[in-house]
């Protein structure tokens, strides 16, 4: 039985937050259940790039950044097999590079400029080589659906419970706070809620706070296994590809995958699959590329495109965002730790743009 001053917390989606949530949670002492309500297909579906190149403005550039060492921090104690591969950029004219190296080394983001006979050395699979390139040596890579289930067992290992197969129909209120979450088979109570459900959490929300979300479906290719094309993550004009383990290469339909604005998915998933794998074709064109399969997901994207991770009314805290993969790890860091009245590893201040009060203030 738990102890009476253990903090009993639900975990609602056991996706990639919502797996370090309860990883984080149960290390610090919480009683934790997950809801695992099958919210974790935009995890199952992720292009797995943990990186701070990418970036909305300077504070979500820092927030990256940071997010970065909290996983350095993380499997510093888990076993999780994240890979520091590096990624070389070459998505944009020389212009717009050299702005982007600039800005980078402003922030001082560990970044190189890469000239042709570099680059073609690094990646000599490639066809056309790129004038330059960016180097981001400290990117890494990781299996989302791996790493949650990595973190899921060490929680249930350290005392959580995973609930399979239970729709969570609304949060259970009472006096004023979030009490627990209802369910088909009853109420679940608990001091905290915490709401990960990606593009399901605006409707749990419902009555305690607005999160309005973007569409923004993706589909993700991945081909049969090739011999070793390239060990960085490849950010091209062609797209952004990386090559597994087994040889597969993965690779997000859209180009530009990261700031992909598109509503709703090709009309023909063949054609855009087809399209996919003529722009991998010609990134490697010494090479025979078969597509192997597809995959669909709806991205958790808040329509401002930033994240969304703090309390939202007494007892209940949300957890929503793109790019969940690179984030992971320090919204569990940190909002474990305000949840539970701990410190946090870093200044919260920092978390201030990122509150989903936001959304409120602008619609008051």
């Amino acid at each position: 039985m738990a102890g009476q001053n253990q903090t009993q917390v639900i975990v609602v989606g056991g996706g990639i937050i919502g797996a370090a949530l309860a990883l984080y949670l149960t290390r610090a002492g919480a009683v934790v259940r997950v809801v695992e309500v099958g919210q974790g297909a935009a995890t199952q579906a992720s292009f797995g790039w943990i990186n701070a190149s990418f970036y909305v403005d300077e504070a979500h550039h820092l927030l990256r950044a940071e997010a970065m060492r909290a996983w350095a921090r993380l499997v510093a104690s888990l076993p999780l097999d994240l890979t520091t591969c590096g990624a070389l950029i070459w998505d944009g004219t020389e212009a717009a590079l050299q702005r982007r190296y600039q800005t980078l080394r402003g922030h001082g983001y560990l970044v190189e400029w890469q000239t042709a006979d570099v680059v073609a050395a690094r990646v000599p699979a490639l066809g056309q080589v790129p004038e330059a390139a960016l180097w981001c040596p400290t990117e890494a890579v990781i299996d989302g659906a791996a790493a949650a289930d990595v973190m899921l067992r060490a929680a249930c290992a350290a005392g959580a419970q995973v609930l399979r197969g239970l729709s969570v129909m609304a949060l259970q209120r009472a006096g004023g706070r979030v009490t627990g979450v209802r369910t088909e088979a009853g109420v679940l109570e608990a001091d905290h809620v915490v709401i990960c459900a990606g593009t399901g959490s605006p409707a749990l929300l419902k009555g305690i706070g607005a999160l309005p979300m973007a569409a923004r479906p993706a589909l993700i290719l991945r081909s049969a296994a090739q011999p070793p094309l390239a060990t960085p993550v490849l950010a091209t004009p062609q797209g952004d590809v990386r090559q597994l383990p087994g040889g597969e290469l993965l690779m997000p339909a859209a180009i530009n995958h990261q700031a992909d604005d598109a509503e709703s998915l090709p009309d023909s998933l063949e054609a855009a699959a087809a399209e996919g794998l003529a722009r991998l074709q010609q990134l490697f064109p010494r090479q025979t590329i078969r597509l192997a399969e597809m995959t669909v997901a709806a991205r958790p994207y808040p329509a401002d495109g930033l994240p969304v991770i703090g309390a939202v009314a007494p007892g209940a805290s949300v957890a929503v965002m793109h790019s969940g993969i690179t984030l992971a790890a320090l919204t569990a860091e940190c909002l474990s730790a305000e949840i539970l009245g701990h410190p946090a590893p870093i200044d919260t201040k920092m978390l201030t743009p990122y509150r989903p009060q936001r959304f409120s203030d602008s619609t008051a």
